[in-house]
């Protein structure tokens, strides 16, 4: 195959990727193994992909690699079943995209091309959302989505889309460089006011509300002069203020964790264990309890449920069923699973992005900034890595704007031919 029928291969896999994490969670799957073919392909037969690999070596990179070796040393001694181990190694392999995409992106136009993919992918997807809202007919829309769960969200919930919304406008702001100048203003008020909306008025997502607010927040900080860089400070407050005249939804929504968490407090009856809130406590309490048992090597990829499910009778409220969930946060999983040295590879994930991101031109930066952000609130909330399509959203949103900080506009003029 020659120079450019690879280098349109390598575009193609990952501008796949960029687009397929709006579809069906079955899309983004194909998308994924047609990446890692591909990259497996090249890495066979291009002498040049073999010297790319061995000759960068991105920090994050290698803490990647030490991360899903930790995962697959452990299923050695883990406590799950042979198929929660497997499917915990397989979800965990989401963070390969960093590494995957970046080998397959040679130049700033294939980060450029993917990110407009990735935009073009989103806004249908948000305008999809809005047709629902205004009962217009959207023909590829998921059955069902009447029911609280997928109440608008297109493929998926409401949850994971009021996410990948938060992020989308974020992205949107930050990146709107790329966006052609004839169509870029009303572009960006379109897409971003959208979003927002759509977030706030529309979804019923209380993770989505903190990360919205905190994007927002963010985005504020960043554009006033640093003299009024202070009054950012109470932008969440203003935002709140805000939200809870024009989305009263919203305000209800949040309001309702304090009323679950004070109901969970004061009683243990079947009903205040039995609400997301009294269900997450739940789950986190035992997730810790789990940690203080074995708190250098976990409990093995895959052992979640099965710790649960030990510690889980012992436990003074009532209610207990089985379950083959997570902890519905990253954090606590990572702890579980291998221990506090896995819970600090976690965090020295997200710290490598923030260093990577820190030598970014000014857009690329911010946007990357924003993406981690995002992704390191979601994870307090639910396993927003490990979850099928919403962790592969975060891992290729990452992924893109690192790849797109780690080509910069003065690299690329530089290495265009004379």
């Amino acid at each position: 195959m020659s120079a450019s029928a690879q280098d349109h291969l390598r575009a193609g896999a990952a501008c796949a990727l960029a687009l397929a994490v709006s579809l069906p969670i079955a899309l983004i799957s194909l998308s994924k193994l047609a990446l890692l073919c591909t990259f497996t392909w090249l890495l066979a037969a291009s002498p040049e992909m073999r010297r790319s690999v061995i000759a960068t070596s991105l920090g994050l990179h290698r803490l990647i690699y030490v991360a899903m070796a930790m995962f697959a040393l452990s299923a050695l001694w883990s406590s799950g079943s042979g198929a929660a181990i497997g499917k915990s190694l397989s979800q965990h392999g989401n963070l390969l995209i960093l590494p995957l995409v970046f080998f397959l992106s040679k130049a700033r136009k294939d980060s450029v091309i993917a990110l407009r993919v990735f935009m073009v992918g989103q806004l249908i997807l948000l305008l999809s959302t809005w047709a629902l809202y205004l009962n217009l007919p959207v023909p590829w829309a998921q059955i069902g989505r009447t029911e609280d769960g997928t109440l608008y969200a297109v493929f998926s919930t409401y949850l994971d889309q009021s996410i990948m919304t938060a992020v989308f406008g974020a992205m949107v702001w930050h990146l709107r460089e790329l966006i052609p100048a004839p169509i870029r203003t009303a572009s960006v008020a379109l897409a971003t006011g959208l979003a927002i909306g759509a977030v706030f008025g529309i979804f019923i997502g209380r993770t989505g509300y903190v990360l919205a607010t905190a994007l927002v927040s963010l985005a504020i900080y960043w554009e006033l002069p640093s003299r009024w860089r202070l009054i950012a400070l109470l932008v969440p407050l203003a935002l709140a203020g805000l939200v809870s005249l024009v989305a009263p939804q919203a305000q209800e929504r949040a309001l309702l964790v304090k009323t679950e968490v004070t109901a969970l407090m004061r009683n243990t009856s079947p009903d205040a264990v039995d609400t997301s809130s009294g269900v997450r406590m739940n789950f986190w309490k035992n997730s810790l309890l789990a940690i203080q048992k074995q708190p250098w090597i976990g409990h093995g990829a895959g052992s979640w449920s099965s710790q649960y499910d030990t510690l889980q009778p012992a436990s003074a409220l009532p209610g207990y069923v089985p379950t083959a969930g997570n902890p519905h946060q990253e954090y606590l999983l990572w702890g579980v699973e291998l221990g506090l040295p896995g819970l600090a590879l976690l965090l020295g994930i997200f710290v490598a992005v923030w260093r990577l991101s820190n030598s970014f031109e000014q857009q690329a930066r911010r946007a990357a900034q924003s993406v981690l952000a995002a992704t390191m609130v979601a994870c307090l909330f639910n396993c927003a890595l490990l979850d099928a399509l919403i962790g592969d959203f975060l891992c290729m949103s990452l992924a893109l704007v690192l790849n797109f900080g780690l080509h910069p506009a003065a690299l690329a003029e530089k290495t265009q031919p004379k």
